[in-house]
């Protein structure tokens, strides 16, 4: 059975990950910190997401069919894979608190003023863990069959809002110093293509596919700009007061109100984006977990997130307010090891990977020249040969072969 998922699915996730923790509070938290400079913020950290993403290609390309967690081992050993997959387990896991602290705040605003959080989490955990027990390429296609539906929604947002546009925002107001800030505050809102990495081996990519699947990535990352941009357009000095940007620039749009409930657009907008990442990062969560725990299966690791989610929600976190806390203080500290210190760990190996590449392709060039009738390069893929020179090497193989074709020939007379 194929459990590997396409290129086009890759694609679609990738634009779920990008947009749902970005289109409601960051662009208000933003401007507290730099103002519409907010804009620039997210551009560079869009900027360094790419690195890790193309990282992330190097890897994969070095390694198409190895999980990650083999390949680590390969060149770390297991006490510090286990140490890496425990950071990203933890990453993953706060990654889903606060996508489903912010949608739920505002599905609890939108839909029923009194508490409601029992109800929410009922309604939230039975279906990602479902999406974690079918597996990546079952919850990948349901995400395929609505991510035309949810797009559509997010752009028909978009459109609907510039009727309220009123001028083009002023920029480059912010101090260098408050840029830092703003840079270092909300990184944990980013860092998502970190996901790609621990299912490396279920995804098809290949070199010739790499413009289209940066296709998708831009195209999510043009729609998080533009609502960006749209958003502080409306507001402008008063973007500080509103949390949930892709329904409240709808609000606001007088020329629409004979439609009637325009938010009811931007409702299933957060509630589909904000659903299918909480599944992406369950699935993350998951997929540590067994790799920590290797002879647990993907069972356990959905009771045990069940279990840490009811009681870090409802004892560390509880509230809203809480989870932007922490997303300000140290979560974003912690999401710099887990997402740039620990992507600068897998360039270092695919780049060791490609230099073996690039030895035993040359032996095999060099060998074809004096009469080899091999493929070294296929013969031995991932084999060590640092410690032989390629004269060496080439010496050695030759001579096998002689001694094979000589012991042909004497069967042959025989």
């Amino acid at each position: 059975m194929n459990r590997t998922i396409s290129l086009r699915q890759t694609g679609m996730l990738c634009v779920m990950m990008i947009l749902a923790n970005k289109i409601l509070l960051l662009p208000s938290l933003l401007y507290k910190t730099v103002k519409t400079d907010g804009i620039f913020v997210v551009i560079t950290l869009f900027l360094i997401d790419l690195l890790v993403l193309g990282t992330f290609i190097k890897l994969k390309l070095a390694y198409p069919d190895q999980k990650l967690r083999d390949v680590l081992e390969k060149h770390i050993g297991k006490i510090a894979t286990k140490i890496i997959y425990t950071i990203f387990l933890v990453f993953f896991l706060f990654k889903v608190f606060l996508t489903f602290s912010i949608a739920f705040m505002y599905l609890k605003q939108q839909v029923y003023q009194d508490e409601f959080t029992i109800i929410a989490i009922i309604a939230v955990l039975p279906v990602i863990n479902h999406a974690v027990l079918s597996g990546l390429r079952t919850f990948s296609r349901t995400i395929e069959l609505f991510y035309y539906i949810a797009i559509g929604f997010f752009m028909t947002c978009l459109i609907i809002a510039l009727g309220s546009f009123k001028q083009t925002p002023s920029f480059f107001v912010a101090q260098p110093g408050d840029f830092g800030l703003a840079l270092i505050k909300n990184v944990f809102s980013f860092g998502d293509y970190i996901f790609l990495f621990l299912v490396m081996d279920k995804i098809e990519l290949e070199k010739k596919d790499i413009k289209k699947f940066l296709k998708f990535v831009f195209f999510g990352i043009f729609l998080v700009i533009a609502l960006f941009f749209i958003y502080y357009s409306i507001y402008q000095v008063t973007s500080f007061m509103h949390n949930y940007a892709i329904a409240d620039i709808l609000t606001i749009t007088v020329e629409f109100n004979a439609i009637g409930r325009l938010d009811i657009v931007a409702m299933v907008t957060i509630m589909l984006l904000s659903l299918f990442q909480m599944m992406i990062f369950h699935y993350a969560f998951s997929e540590c977990f067994v790799s920590i725990f290797t002879k647990l299966n993907k069972i356990f690791s959905v009771v045990v997130f069940d279990v840490l989610f009811l009681v870090v929600y409802f004892i560390l976190i509880g509230r809203y307010e809480v989870m932007v806390t922490y997303v300000e203080t140290w979560l974003p500290y912690f999401a710099m090891v887990a997402d740039y210190l620990i992507a600068i760990i897998f360039f270092i190996i695919s780049c060791i990977k490609n230099e073996k590449s690039q030895k035993n392709r040359k032996i095999t060039e060099k060998m074809q020249e004096k009469g080899y009738k091999g493929d070294y390069l296929t013969e031995n893929e991932g084999e060590e040969t640092s410690e032989k020179s390629v004269v060496e090497t080439i010496e050695i193989v030759l001579g096998n072969q002689v001694k094979r074709e000589e012991k042909e020939n004497s069967g042959v007379k025989n």
